[in-house]
């Protein structure tokens, strides 16, 4: 019995290895969209407009430009990344997602922790502000704090029983 739950495990993973990749054609005025470029370690984001526009922050230090939201064509958005879309259970209107990230074009209050590119997209979709890889990055920096704190404490109490 077993052994079949792993067999269908194995298809499901299968099944999705073997779907098509997301095209222009695939989206919709008002997706959250994504990209992972290639070479970076974290994933970009932005508000697909229609007619092969997107909204989103762009710009860093690193490229020697202030972020700012603004609008470029989505070739330029993907740099040869794999478009990706993020599903919600519960979003707004795309008609409302749409007139939020209009509203922010020029937007320059850019915050790599509190208001990044996912902080962004994910606003004019849901209304709120959130970013799964700021939240991911900063637990895993919470875990690697704990497990200092610990050592050092640790070590601290071990001294202090050692000595007479």
């Amino acid at each position: 019995m077993g052994f079949r739950i792993d067999e269908q495990i194995m298809k499901l993973k299968t099944i999705r290895k073997k779907q098509k990749p997301l095209t222009e054609a695939d989206l919709q005025a008002g997706d959250h969209i994504r990209v992972k470029r290639k070479r970076r370690f974290y994933t970009h984001h932005g508000i697909y407009m229609g007619d092969g526009e997107v909204v989103h922050v762009s710009g860093s230090i690193r490229e020697k430009t202030d972020p700012v939201v603004m609008k470029t064509h989505l070739q330029r958005f993907l740099k040869g990344g794999t478009l990706k879309r993020r599903e919600y259970k519960e979003r707004l209107p795309a008609a409302e997602t749409i007139r939020i990230a209009e509203r922010h074009i020029s937007d320059k209050s850019y915050s790599m922790i509190w208001n990044n590119c996912e902080h962004f997209a994910t606003y004019c979709a849901i209304g709120k502000k959130k970013s799964r890889q700021v939240k991911g990055t900063l637990s895993g920096l919470g875990t690697v704090a704990t497990g200092v704190v610990v050592y050092v404490l640790t070590r601290i109490v071990k001294s202090a029983v050692r000595k007479p």
